[in-house]
């Protein structure tokens, strides 16, 4: 069985054992995840969200649940998030973000906060948060980036890429000298792959 089905498992049979929570659906994969929310119960208020999942991360799931009549509350359940992922997540409309070493009695605290419209943010994200709200993103660039990586990962060239940015080959070739930098890796590919670990790519 692999990690993330075992992690699921975990999460039900604790549930279990609580008095008023059952899981009605789950999923391994975003696409199978969407599938699975059409067809929730009416009475169905909250969506664990897991990061990352086998074809993209829980983040992107979060304003369709948002959406959806009733709304889902958001809980997103991670093993280790970024700054920039938090805050995407609560612009999202997200309810709480918890680490999975932080146990069940984290998610049950997350649940009821949820429940009662507050937010919860895991007590060992100290740092993360502190990163958060000292340092703000600069979201014009991050927006640039986000969509540099996305052909990046297509494997564009950079004359590739001109064409489709309209920029010339030589600021192209500057936008990704920087951006390699500024994710401190050395090369495409590693800058691909630090942006589907972030969260910044599915």
């Amino acid at each position: 069985m692999d990690p993330d089905a075992l992690s699921r498992v975990g999460i039900q049979s604790f549930f279990e054992r609580t008095r008023d929570l059952r899981v009605v659906a789950e999923a391994a994969a975003l696409g199978e995840a969407r599938i699975r929310m059409e067809g929730l119960p009416e009475a169905a208020g909250i969506l664990i969200a897991d990061v990352p999942l086998r074809d993209g991360s829980g983040i992107d799931i979060i304003a369709e649940a948002r959406r959806r009549e009733p709304p889902l509350e958001v809980i997103v359940h991670c093993t280790a998030v970024t700054a920039h992922t938090l805050r995407r997540a609560l612009a999202l409309g997200a309810r709480g973000v918890v680490l999975k070493c932080s146990g069940g009695d984290a998610l049950l605290a997350a649940i009821a906060c949820a429940r009662q419209g507050q937010v919860y943010l895991d007590p060992n994200l100290g740092e993360v948060i502190a990163e958060a709200l000292t340092h703000p993103e600069n979201v014009e660039r991050l927006a640039s980036d986000e969509r540099l990586l996305a052909l990046l990962a297509r494997g564009l060239t950079d004359k590739d890429i001109a064409r489709v940015t309209g920029k010339t080959d030589a600021a192209v070739s500057r936008d990704v000298a920087m951006l390699l930098r500024r994710m401190g890796v050395t090369s495409r590919a590693a800058a691909v792959g630090e942006a589907v670990r972030r969260g910044l790519l599915p």
